[in-house]
């Protein structure tokens, strides 16, 4: 089965047209084309779309969180339609022949598909009908761990015809690797190394649970214990005030005057995602992990995971509920350092972020034996998690799966 493109450019995404220029304030389609790179470099065959001799996939490299691509969003400088609506006549027309699936790679990121504001899984159905396309005809591969199940209770609760399928696709494992990936745990350097800190938090991007973290680690006093960088912060955000449950003026007040706080670089001027400092692992003993989606139902596994674990450092997450089993599923081990996982199962958001950071200051207060204790007691993990995010492709393994579906998809059609 072939996977068709519009052209064979393979710096090219389809629908190139929506992606981001000097005259749009917004794009669907995130720039260049890993897709097609990736596929190309599996072996798959491709084709132009103009050349549809047989069925085959077509692929939407759709940018943002769900309700940026779904059509749910109101306003101005936003779009408001469905991508799928965004789609050329000509594709459509494929489509409903049974020529061509359709595939919405959404996995650049890992945001919710339904909220108490929005329903994506509502809006993608309703455009498949007013667009007139076959019963399963798309697949949504997105970055939350939890959609294929969230979207099975949407069905059951909704009492919905399945209409398309879902799956989940993992992009991040090897976004970074490069030839200096190291070959051997990086904490056997942090033991060795006398200075090391007792823990690094890289915090890029703002987003609240990393603001209600930093304010937290001035007031349990514990910032100079860390190598803690911030390179946004937003002073006045409710949402980490709500969480680090303090008030307006202190939460400001504290802020301003202990951040910024760079470490490693200014990640405001260069992307953080596709690179990392192996320094700051070899100087600190416990790595303490601020991931995207802190609030929503949604598991989110992205290189802020992964870089610790390739490097061979155990972990604290500051995540959403379930992100923790959710990396168990994907068969890495969160047995480490004695610290008890469950504290990623708790629902309540303030509750979740206060039980991790009492974990993060449980691992502060040991000595620095007592870690070095936990830590060598905890190896055969470490070096599990070490081994296996290199001997696993999630990426690659997300693409077999969506084309093995199609393949399904088109049999069934026969």
């Amino acid at each position: 089965m072939k996977v068709y493109f519009d052209n064979l450019n393979i710096n090219d995404s389809n629908m190139k047209e929506h992606q981001q220029t000097d005259k749009t304030d917004y794009w669907l389609i995130a720039p260049g084309a890993p897709i097609k790179r990736t596929i190309i470099e599996m072996g798959y065959e491709v084709d132009t779309v103009d050349n549809c001799d047989e069925p085959g996939c077509y692929y939407i490299d759709v940018r943002g969180d769900p309700q940026w691509w779904a059509g749910v969003l109101k306003g101005k400088d936003v779009p408001t339609e469905h991508v799928l609506f965004s789609v050329p006549k000509n594709i459509i027309d494929l489509v409903k022949q049974k020529k061509l699936r359709l595939i919405i790679a959404a996995d650049r990121e890992g945001g919710p598909m339904i909220t108490k504001d929005w329903d994506c899984f509502k809006s993608t159905a309703q455009a498949i009908v007013k667009l007139g396309l076959p019963a399963n005809s798309v697949i949504v591969a997105q970055g939350n761990e939890k959609i294929e199940k969230q979207y099975n209770k949407w069905l059951e609760d909704n009492n919905q015809f399945k209409l398309y399928d879902v799956i989940y696709s993992n992009h991040f494992g090897h976004i970074f690797l490069d030839s200096h990936i190291p070959n051997e745990l990086v904490i056997n350097d942090s033991i060795k190394n006398q200075e090391s800190k007792d823990f690094n938090s890289l915090n890029r991007v703002y987003r609240p649970q990393r603001g209600a973290h930093l304010y937290q680690l001035v007031e349990d006093k514990i910032l100079d214990k860390g190598l803690v960088s911030a390179n946004q912060i937003d002073i006045f955000d409710n949402e980490a005030i709500k969480l680090a449950e303090t008030n307006a003026f202190k939460y400001a007040y504290v802020m301003k005057r202990n951040f910024p706080k760079f470490i490693d670089g200014d990640w405001s001027v260069n992307n953080a995602a596709n690179q990392y400092n192996i320094d700051i692992y070899k100087n600190s003993l416990m790595s303490v992990i601020t991931e995207t989606i802190f609030i929503h139902d949604v598991s989110f596994v992205t290189e802020k995971i992964f870089k610790p674990i390739t490097m061979g450092h155990p972990l604290i997450l500051f995540a959403s509920q379930g992100t923790l089993r959710s990396l168990e599923a994907m068969g890495f081990r969160i047995d480490w350092c004695g610290i008890d996982p469950a504290y990623n199962d708790i629902e309540d958001t303030v509750e979740r972020f206060n039980a991790t950071r009492n974990v993060l200051l449980d691992w502060v207060g040991l000595s620095r034996q007592e870690k070095i204790d936990r830590i060598k007691n905890s190896m055969d993990t470490l070096e599990h998690n070490f081994n296996h995010i290199r001997s696993r492709d999630f990426y690659k393994e997300a693409i077999t799966k969506t084309i093995s579906r199609c393949e399904e998809y088109f049999n069934e059609a026969v």
